[in-house]
């Protein structure tokens, strides 16, 4: 979500986690771990500047009733509330990321309620911001961005607050709301709690005798290596129960975060949380519905891959997890060095200046690499302004896991470039932005190993990789999308849900997706709670889709022009997107890059490519006597 950093109510929507902070200092620690120090010294320093803030806080007020007076107090106040957002940042992030790599540590969990508390404090302070930036006309705002050049860089963010206007809240209903904001904010970090700092994986006994924890890292892992069919089912099984003893708990949660969502929605003046958040962007509905529109009416590539995968493994019943095993004999694992290698080979066409940042962003300290206890699943990258970027990675030596970790770089090196070029204002980008950036490394990535396939076995399961791809970030993600928005139906239109109701709904837009060729478990419809995305962050999982379409559009100006300088013309364009941020709206900034979102065409245009490598897999596994 872009900063306007005038506006900063956006700290409400915190999430407060526990967190800790590992003290070694050892040199090949930090090779595999993040340095924390890297922000704040010690917790001494975070005191600081958090006492620094609370000094802040009743400072905001001497700045009421100034705004209106000109561009030189509207600019004064900008710089006020931007050096304390850079603080605040620092604070959260900081803070956040330990608890991210030891979640089931409480030590600190009053440091960031000590964050919220100021959070909320600052917002009540903040109450009249946007009420008394409304009243001043637009012709004045427009003559003060001509006449001030430092004002002028906030033109953007100006731009984007009076198009909204129908949707301020007036001064004392934004200072009411302010006091439900903790409360509110409560009902995602129990999401966290019950999902991993209490989450207790089961244990599965294998055929082999050797017994697992069936956490997600090591499900993934199974899925991808283990032959036996039955071991595979036993860990997804195990897995899915973990969530579903609980799903109660995780539906109310849920219901309890769509419902506070809805309210702001309404208080606001929006007719859906949809509305609410595209309108911050300037993004159409029709971005949304086209996707989820086009994904769930051109399902037959997809069906037919998994027809094929079933025939190649020669099963007679296929199951969700068995989607990962390769389909021909060609296992391999990869360390993390070894995976950065790849990556930074992958990436050396993207030019000196690309490079030189990724050089960085690879040093030590910047990635937390392997799984452990307490530490969050998953995979992000997370940058503070000022710093540099932090990834979060949980190895598990699988190729999936070397696409992963070109996707966190790509996300950091856009922040990178974002931060090089633009000011502090449009240092944050849409979503939509963000995850083009991160699936496109991810196409750099396959065009590097198919180009260095050594085998027809490598070639089938590059293909294999190609297809999955597009299953995984395109119609995954749309499927998760269509059940999103329904779930948000039911509340606005404030129509009965619970735990049952919302595993029909998942049953039954699954099916849509992935036909009669999957045998479901029994908790399987239950899989909802392990979409952190659906607590966590509010209708963002479309974005994947759409970016990998707009990725696959960008990868393919640069690959299939018609000549090296219309190639480098290309890669240009791109980067220039990288290095915009959020300085215009994600669709016209992709529109500049060449990808028009108001139209089907990009998302047909990936489902075309799914058909033809789907056939060229068909054609390959019949090459090598495996169908």
């Amino acid at each position: 979500m872009k900063r306007l950093t005038l506006l900063l109510l956006t700290i409400f929507a915190l999430n407060i986690f526990s967190f800790a902070q590992d003290e070694a200092k050892d040199k090949d620690y930090y090779k595999y771990n993040w340095k924390l120090t890297d922000i704040y010294e010690n917790w001494d320093a975070w005191q600081k500047d958090l006492d620094f803030l609370n000094s802040q806080v009743p400072m905001y007020l001497d700045f009421k009733g100034t705004l209106t007076e000109s561009a030189e107090s509207l600019l004064a106040f900008n710089k006020f509330s931007e050096k304390n957002s850079q603080i605040m940042s620092r604070l959260y992030v900081y803070a956040s990321l330990s608890q991210d790599i030891d979640g089931k540590n409480p030590m600190y969990v009053t440091k960031l309620q000590q964050i919220q508390t100021l959070g909320v404090a600052l917002g009540r302070n903040t109450t009249w911001v946007q009420s008394e930036l409304a009243s001043i006309p637009k012709e004045t705002m427009d003559r003060w961005l001509k006449e001030n050049k430092e004002l002028s860089i906030y033109k953007h963010d100006f731009d984007s607050f009076y198009r909204q206007l129908a949707h301020i809240m007036d001064e004392e209903t934004q200072r009411i709301s302010t006091y439900y904001s903790k409360a509110l904010g409560a009902t995602s970090n129990i999401y966290g709690s019950l999902s991993t700092a209490d989450m207790e994986f089961h244990k599965v006994t294998l055929a082999d005798g050797k017994e697992i924890v069936a956490s997600p890292a090591n499900a993934s892992k199974t899925y991808a290596t283990n032959k036996n069919q039955d071991d595979r089912k036993a860990v997804s099984e195990a897995m899915a129960e973990a969530y579903a003893k609980n799903k109660n708990t995780y539906a109310e949660i849920l219901i309890g975060l769509y419902q506070s969502r809805w309210a702001s929605a309404q208080l606001r003046g929006y007719e859906s949380c949809l509305d609410a958040v595209l309108e911050s962007n300037n993004i159409p509905n029709d971005v949304y519905m086209n996707l989820i529109d086009v994904a769930s009416n051109n399902t037959a590539a997809l069906l037919k891959y998994r027809e094929l995968r079933k025939k190649a493994l020669g099963l007679e019943k296929y199951y969700g997890s068995d989607g990962s095993l390769e389909l021909v004999d060609f296992e391999k694992s990869y360390t993390y060095d070894e995976a950065i290698g790849m990556v930074k080979e992958c990436l050396k066409p993207m030019g000196d200046e690309y490079n030189e940042l990724l050089a960085n962003a690879t040093q030590a300290g910047w990635v937390d690499v392997n799984e452990k206890p307490g530490k969050r699943g998953g995979a992000y990258s997370w940058s503070v302004y000022g710093v540099h970027p932090y990834i979060l990675m949980n190895w598990n030596g699988t190729r999936d896991h070397v696409f992963t970790l070109a996707h966190e770089f790509g996300h950091s090196i856009h922040s990178m470039l974002t931060g090089k070029y633009q000011p502090y204002t449009y240092t944050n980008y849409a979503s939509m932005v963000a995850e083009t950036a991160s699936t496109f490394n991810e196409k750099m990535l396959l065009d590097y190993l198919i180009k260095n396939s050594k085998s027809p076995e490598e070639r089938i399961t590059l293909l294999v990789q190609a297809i999955d791809n597009i299953s995984g970030t395109f119609y995954r993600q749309a499927q998760f999308a269509e059940f999103e928005y329904n779930l948000y139906s039911k509340i606005e239109k404030d129509e009965p849900l619970n735990a049952d109701i919302m595993a029909n709904l998942y049953a039954d837009i699954d099916k849509k997706y992935n036909g009669d060729i999957m045998e479901r478990s029994e908790n399987y419809a239950y899989s909802w709670p392990r979409v952190h995305h659906f607590y966590n962050y509010n209708y963002y999982v479309y974005n994947y889709a759409v970016s990998f379409s707009c990725s696959s559009s960008l990868f393919n100006q640069i690959k299939q022009a018609d000549s090296k300088k219309e190639a480098k013309k290309a890669q240009e364009i791109y980067l220039q997107l990288l290095k915009s941020g959020g300085n215009d709206y994600p669709v016209e900034l992709l529109k500049k890059a060449g990808v028009d979102l108001t139209t089907k065409d990009p998302y047909l245009a990936v489902v075309k490519r799914m058909e033809e490598l789907v056939d060229q897999l068909e054609v390959a596994l019949k090459e090598a006597g495996k169908i």
